[in-house]
This record gives structure tokens, sequence and C-alpha cells, in this order.
């Protein structure tokens, strides 16, 4: 830079890149483009899978959107801010990642056309946050109220959510087993309008198929049984829930003993004996029958518990611990001898079932009958068992948003569609260039059953033009349906908070992109 007669100003490093005008936003609009073109085969029941290899050589195939921005190495910037736009609709929502990123896809897409007729950008921006209000206040108007009462409405949120995944193949069962589990857990905890999704966990059985999936009071464990005596079935427990060693404490401090003579040394194993019989008899006059420790357990005390018909687990996490807590009701300790009777859970049973040894822990400990806020579901082995689980938690997030929101809406590109209809009416009344923003933003929303359309494998046009015939002359909700056809989606229900605020964070990410008149990349790439 010249200026009052001196030489050249250097203000950044050399290989810093400066990219202005224009080009800067056409730039971010094909990023956006080429990541929706990932993510949009994978949309709706009729979406197909992506294979991801990752870098440490594992390979999964996944549907799920949020799983597939987590394993992409993304560059651009502009393809950053629609990956983190779908890390704040997981962890927000936990469902709809896929629709709001490719949402936002279709904005920036539609802006480039305007942008290339020579529309400001601002002025798309104005056009879009005027259309979002609009469209915001007509999904509120036609939203289905919704409680945890209402199964009917939460099983058909579930096979919402589940259509098109791994775990189709057992949906009825599934949705039945996650109201259940959420009925139970919002009942207990005695607040019928809330429920914490973290509450209900999930786990492998190793055995069976996925119709043999089934719902415990309870927890599951893969721990180490330490005896063989202590397998088999167990009925009516009392739990004692121990956050420390089951041994004599270490010595902070190196001390040395002299032992003399025999007979010092045995008095010397005696006193040990005798403070672990102690220790042992402290316990078993608890009245717990599990004792649950997150320690070592010594040998002697070990068999003495053993002798006395007792259960004991060691070598627990903090999490396992607070899991059985919740559970059983019982109360963590961090010293044995303060163990009490009222800090005691209860459950109906536990099975210890001791399998052969190999590199992993293959003995199954079940403690169920629980009458605590906290259950599990026990997963059938399959192919995918690992993407039947994660389709499950997102269906459960799904559940609790309803419950806790309280409103739902159909889906199959019927909410969207209903949406579009609003901002094209709005947008006739508006006078200036503000309505090519609002126009565009309803084709924006007509993409999604577009898109529903072209991945059932039939004419996306011709089903969006019958779409919005049918859309406009039915009372009755019309989407795209499952085989592709334009047809009632009344069983179609996902929680109103997912479009919500998919609309609305999709709206704002891409307006902030417009917004964006430079790029400055001190790599130089």
């Amino acid at each position: 830079m010249q200026g009052g007669g001196s030489g050249p100003v250097t203000i950044v490093r050399e290989q810093t890149n400066v990219i202005s005008g224009p080009e800067v936003q056409q730039k971010i609009i094909a990023a956006a483009r080429a990541l929706a073109s990932i993510l949009r085969g994978t949309l709706g029941p009729r979406g197909l899978d992506k294979g991801l290899y990752k870098s440490n050589g594992e390979f999964a195939v996944t549907s799920d959107g949020a799983r597939i921005l987590s394993g992409l190495l993304i560059k651009n910037p502009g393809a950053k801010m629609l990956v983190s736009l779908g890390r704040s609709q997981e962890l927000n929502v936990g469902d709809g990642v896929t629709s709001t990123v490719l949402l936002a896809g279709a904005l920036l897409d539609e802006a480039g056309r305007l942008l290339r007729k020579g529309v400001h950008p601002l002025i798309i921006v104005d056009g879009y946050q005027a259309a979002t209000k609009i469209a915001i206040e007509r999904l509120e108007s036609i939203t289905i109220p919704c409680s945890i009462n209402d199964t009917d409405l939460l099983s058909r949120v579930v096979a919402t959510s589940l259509t098109g995944r791994a775990a189709e193949a057992e949906c009825e069962r599934f949705g039945e087993m996650m109201v259940e589990a959420l009925g139970h857990v919002s009942h207990v905890d005695g607040n019928r309008d809330t429920c914490d999704a973290e509450d209900v966990l999930f786990d492998k059985s190793g055995e069976g198929g996925l119709a043999d999936s089934r719902l415990i009071r309870g927890t599951y464990w893969k721990q180490r049984i330490p005896l063989e005596r202590m397998t088999g079935l167990r009925e009516d427990v009392s739990i004692a829930i121990l956050n420390c060693d089951l041994k004599q404490r270490e010595s902070k401090r190196d001390t040395e003993i002299e032992l003399t003579t025999a007979d010092d040394l045995e008095t010397f194993i005696a006193a040990q004996e005798a403070l672990n019989e102690k220790m042992a008899d402290q316990l078993i006059a608890s009245g717990a029958d599990v004792f649950c420790c997150s320690g070592e357990v010594e040998r002697a005390v070990l068999h003495r518990l053993a002798l006395a018909d007792k259960v004991v687990i060691s070598d627990l996490d903090i999490k396992q611990l607070r899991h059985i807590a919740k559970a059983s009701g019982g109360r963590m300790v961090e010293h044995s001898p303060d163990l009490s009777l009222s800090d005691l859970g209860h459950a109906g049973s536990i099975s210890c079932e001791r399998r052969a040894a190999t590199e992993e822990v293959q003995d199954r400990i079940i403690i169920e009958g629980c009458e605590g806020p906290l259950v599990t579901c026990l997963i059938g082995s399959s192919m995918g068992t690992e993407e039947v689980i994660r389709g499950l938690y997102d269906s459960l997030r799904a559940c609790t948003l309803a419950i806790s929101e309280g409103t739902l809406l159909h889906g199959g590109g019927s909410a969207h569609m209903s949406a579009a209809f609003a901002v094209k009416e709005a947008a006739e009344k508006v006078a200036d260039r503000t309505r090519l923003g609002m126009e565009a933003f309803a084709r924006a929303l007509e993409a999604i059953p577009w898109m529903l359309a072209s991945n059932a494998g039939v004419d996306a046009l011709d089903a969006l033009l019958e779409l919005r015939s049918q859309a406009r002359a039915s009372d009755e909700p019309v989407g795209i349906t499952i085989d592709g056809s334009i047809g009632g989606v009344s069983d179609v229900l996902e929680p109103a908070e997912n479009l919500l605020h998919g609309l609305t964070t999709a709206s704002e990410t891409a307006c902030g992109l417009l917004r964006c008149d430079q790029v400055i990349s001190a790599r130089g790439d």
C-alpha cells in the first residue's frame, strides 16, 4: 500500500490469502451445495446409507446425518458453518440434522441465483428474515398438542423417527418399548410433563435377534463375577453402593515391622485376618444382599461374604454406581464403615451369569425390578446393532422433546409445504425487492418434499406439482408417502420444536454467510 510518499506497508504475512466481493458468496454457496449433495440421498424413509471409512481403519454404514457430518474432514469455512449448524441441531433437539442442513443448503442455493441476477445480499437477508417469521407463525398455528398420556401419538413419533433406519424392522415393538420406558421414568419422577432421555439406557444383550429386545427396570452390566457360587438368580435383594475399596487401607507412609520369631508372624497374620473378618461382619450386618463397589475387594473379605450367600460386584466406575443408585433408590457411601440400613437400595431380582473367559468380559449381570426412575433397553444382536441403538436414541430424544414442548407437527413435507404457502401469500403483498428473498425462501422450503420424492424413486417435479395442488384443496395433512406418492401423512409425526428450531437456525446460518463479503485465510489456502 502506497501513502504519503512512503514505501509499501505490510499489514499481514505474505502467505495470507484474502478473497473479496461476489466471489466470496459464490464459493460459500458452492461449498454448501457440495455438502448438501452428500446428505441429500439419506433424507426420508427411502434414503440410502453412506459408507464411512475413517482414518483409523474403521468402516461404518449409516444414514444418520449427525454421524456423517462428524466423520467428514471439512476444509471450506462455509461448509464448516453448516457442520456447526448440524451439531447445534443434534445437541439442542436430537433429530432433524439432515433436513436442517439441507434446508440451509437450499436457502444458499436459491440466494446464489438471485446474486447472479444482481440482487444485493442484504436484500436477500431481509427477505429471508421476514419469511422466517411468517413460516414460524404458520407452523405454530398448525401444531398438535401432545403429552405423556398420548401413547398413540408418541408411538407414531417413534415410528416416524425409525422409518428408513436399521431399527425399522421392529418399529412397532420399539415404539411400545420407548413409550413404556418414558412412562415409567416420568411416573417415578412424579413429573408427567418432562422426561430425561438420560434415564433410559441402551445396551447390547449379545443374544437373540431384534425381536428379542426387551426393557428392564434396572441396569445391565458386562462385569466380571468373582466367584462361581455368586452366580444364579436371587430375588428381592437389598443393594449396598460403595464408592471405595473393600479392604484395609494402605499406609501412606513407609513403615517397617520387625518380626523376630514365628509366633510374631502368626500374631501379625492373625491381626490382619481379624480386621478382614471385622470388615466382612460389618458388611453382613448392614443387611445388604448385593455389594456394588468401585474398588478392589480383599480375598478374605470376598470369601467370607460368599459364605454368607452375598454377591460382590467390584471395579465399577462412578457412572455405573450412579445408575444403580438411581434405579434402586440407594445412596452411595464413600466409606464402608458408614454403611447403614437406610443407605440400601432395593431390586426385585439380580441375575448373574458366568460365561467362558475371553479377551473381553463376557459375564452378564442383570439387576431389574427396581422402582427408581432408570430403565435399560437390551437390544438383541443384529448386523448393525450400533446403528439400531443410535436410531433408538434419536427416537427417544424426539419423544422427550415432544413431551416437554407439548406439540407435534406432521412430517412427510406437509409442514414445509404449509409454511411455503404462507410465505408465498405474504410475498404477494410486498412491493419491493424483499419479495424476491421471500419467494426464494418458499422455494427452499419446497426443496424438502422435492428431495423426499426424489429419494423415493419418483419424478420429483411431478410429485411437487401434485403436492401443491392436493395440499391447497385438502383440509387433512398431505405429503410424500413412503412409496413416493402424494397422500395423507396423519401418522407421520415429529416434535414441532424439531422443525421450528431447524428452520430458525438454518435461516440464521444462511443469512450469516450471505453477510460475509470477505474471507481472510492466514494459511494462504
